[in-house]
């Protein structure tokens, strides 16, 4: 253990925020991919993840992209708990050494151990007990946070995403493979220059109309981009329905990344929805943003914590925000 930190803070010291190490196929459990104000991340938590959470057979298989999301999600993860630890304090600490030293003693009475339990997903110990604290932290934290009162204010909040409005919409769309950074940037950057043309023409809305015919790869390209009316999620990729709730009539988007491509928008209309709280047949969706949501406070919490990527192929392209504005 004392090897391993002391390579993390040699990775720290010469070669700062680049590539130490190989791309992760030759790392082993015990090698840092990272360091959080210069406490090493370890790989072991990679592959548990990767593993146990994706259901990944051959990790060997696994794509660069998936790889790299699931790393910066570890070390989302760390400074997610670093924050809980700091509100939890001596009582959330021993509280997670006695459910963690619990588990282990159960283990062993069924003839298997936390090390095991690591091999087996090609991980070790040391992955498991971090895997184990944050689950147990994370857990107990959203039990007491979301309960019905928080619930409530946090849907008054984001009324317009759950009241059943509807938002009427244009769509140009331009596919790009992910996979290629270059190519991707520049789909990106040539989108947004499109959105900025657009909004500084005389008629925004023919503008984007005649630019959706001449660009747009999707089928409403033909009817000038036309989508028509959107409500939920599945309507549009989720990436754009976030978006479009935050958008005013008449605006043009930025250019908006999702798994199928790059996408501008263009809001025509919005009819707002009159479902109350009390309404709410199915919370699932609501809890899942309000998680979400009080994941991004913990985060933000960390704003002057630095981190550092030591294995350059894990490390997240420019435009991924480690900490949430």
């Amino acid at each position: 253990m004392i090897k391993i930190v002391k390579y993390a803070l040699l990775c720290l010291l010469l070669f700062p925020a680049v590539r130490c190490s190989a791309a992760g196929d030759d790392l082993e459990p015990g090698d840092p991919i990272a360091a959080i104000d210069g406490e090493p991340v370890f790989f072991g938590e990679l592959n548990l993840v990767l593993t146990e959470r994706l259901q990944a057979k051959d990790l060997q298989r696994v794509g660069a992209e998936v790889r790299r999301a699931t790393a910066v999600l570890i070390v989302r993860r760390h400074l997610a708990m670093k924050s809980l630890e700091a509100k939890g304090g001596a009582t959330l600490e021993a509280m997670l050494k006695r459910q963690v030293a619990a588990l282990a003693a159960d283990l062993r009475r069924r003839g298997s151990s936390l090390q095991k339990q690591a091999s087996d997903r090609m991980a070790d110990e040391n992955a498991m007990v971090n895997d184990l604290r944050w689950r147990l932290a994370w857990g107990q934290y959203l039990k007491s946070r979301l309960n019905e009162s928080n619930l409530k204010k946090f849907f008054d909040l984001h009324r317009d995403q759950y009241a059943g409005g509807r938002w009427e919409v244009s769509q140009i769309f331009v596919r790009a493979d992910k996979s290629d950074a270059a190519s991707w940037r520049a789909t990106l950057a040539n989108v947004n220059e499109l959105a900025d043309q657009i909004r500084v023409s005389e008629a925004p809305q023919q503008a984007f109309y005649d630019a959706a015919i001449e660009h747009s790869e999707s089928a409403s390209a033909s009817d000038g981009g036309k989508v028509g009316w959107v409500q939920k999620d599945g309507d549009l990729p989720g990436s754009l329905m976030t978006t479009i709730r935050k958008m005013k009539t008449g605006e043009v988007s930025a250019a908006i990344q999702s798994p199928l491509g790059v996408h501008l928008l263009l809001l025509h209309r919005v009819e707002a929805g009159d479902l109350k709280f009390e309404d709410l047949t199915d919370q699932a969706q609501l809890r899942r943003d309000a998680a979400n949501a009080l994941f991004d406070a913990l985060l933000r919490e960390r704003s002057e914590t630095q981190v550092n990527w030591l294995v350059r192929d894990l490390k997240p392209p420019a435009d991924v925000k480690m900490i949430p504005e």
